[in-house]
This record gives structure tokens, sequence and C-alpha cells, in this order.
């Protein structure tokens, strides 16, 4: 008698509708966890600041540098899609370690189960130094757009951080663990000016 081979469905996510998706994200016993909601998050800052550089560009026809502008906000767009489903499989290495019980694997395993929420805080503050480019010359109806990625970019930046740090803090090192911390309490206080300066920005031309 023949074995019956095992079939292996991989869910993709970012193809969900919204209901879908963020059924999934409640789900305690689910497979998505806070570094595909902030993924997800910052996607939407994405768009956003996105809808706000097209409308910059309307006046500005053959500017290289707003073609640049364009083309990166639209790629990181894609790109936080893409990592809504990446951070899943980020995490399967934390699930099997734990599942071995080995307390050297659960700590080795888990700097790879934040690494894309890390990542996300990364190129969500990337997407702002592209915001605050935009705002030297974007126009009055930008103002909503742009002020609203940030925000997003906020939320996905600060939630994301709290999800590497809880994960950090359950370390036996720790050393370890007050790097983690610290390092993101520096990124937080490093962007700040510029989050404040394109809010402020985008407060006045409301």
């Amino acid at each position: 008698m023949d074995e019956q081979k095992k079939k292996f469905v991989i869910e993709i996510f970012r193809k969900k509708d919204p209901e879908e998706l963020t059924a999934a994200l409640a789900d305690p016993e689910g497979k998505l966890d806070v570094g595909s909601a902030a993924a997800l998050c910052g996607a939407e800052a994405c768009a956003m600041a996105l809808r706000g550089a097209r409308l910059a560009a309307k006046d500005r026809a053959g500017d290289e540098r707003m073609d640049y502008l364009l083309r990166n906000i639209e790629k990181l767009r894609a790109y936080f899609v893409y990592l809504i489903d990446e951070d899943v499989k980020g995490r399967n290495i934390m699930k099997r370690a734990m599942k071995d019980g080995d307390p050297q694997k659960i700590d080795a395993a888990r700097q790879p189960a934040s690494a894309i929420s890390d990542e996300v805080i990364c190129q969500m503050i990337n997407l702002v130094d592209l915001i605050e480019e935009l705002t030297a010359f974007a126009p009055r109806e930008s103002a909503v757009y742009l002020g609203s990625a940030v925000e997003y970019a906020m939320s996905s930046i600060r939630s994301a951080r709290l999800f590497v740090v809880q994960l950090a803090n359950g370390s036996s090192d720790e050393t370890y663990s007050f790097i983690v911390r610290r390092e993101n309490e520096i990124r937080l206080e490093a962007l700040r000016p510029n989050t404040e300066k394109i809010l402020a920005w985008a407060e006045e031309r409301l």
C-alpha cells in the first residue's frame, strides 16, 4: 500500500481581502503576528505617500528627481505588501525552537524571528526621508496625504519596535536585550525631528 503523500498548502495572506486579512491578524492561534500588521500599515503609509507624490508630479513632467521619488515609493509599497507573508516565514524558526524546548535554540531564533519587523522599521525610516524631500515642493493638496503617510509610518515603526523589543527581552543575554532596546530608542529619537517637521508642514496646509 502506497504511503499517502502529505500536501502542503502555502497560504498567501497578502492576496486576501481586508475582511479575511484582519480576521487572520486577530486570531491568537493564527500564523500572522505584529510584523505582518506593521508591514500592512507600512504599505498604507507608502500608498498615501505615493498619492501625495503623484499630485506633486502633475506639474513636474520630465523631472528626473520626481520620477525617482515616484519609482522608489512605489517599490517600497510593493515591498511592504510582500513583507506581510515574509514575517510568517521568519517566525517559523522560533516556532520550531519553541517546540523543541531548547533554550539555546530559542535564543538563537530571536533575531531571525524579529528580522522582518526590524526591516519594517528601517524601510519606514527611508520612506520618511523621501516624504521630507517631497515637502520642499509638493502642493497644498498633497499635504493631507503626506501627513497621513507619516502618521501611518510612525504607527508601523512603533508597533514593529514593540515586537522586536519583546523578543529581545526574553533573551538570556542581557547585553543583547539592552542593545536592541537602546538601538530602537535611538532610532525613534533620531526620526522625531523629521516627522515633526513634516507634520507641521502638513498642518499648515490643511
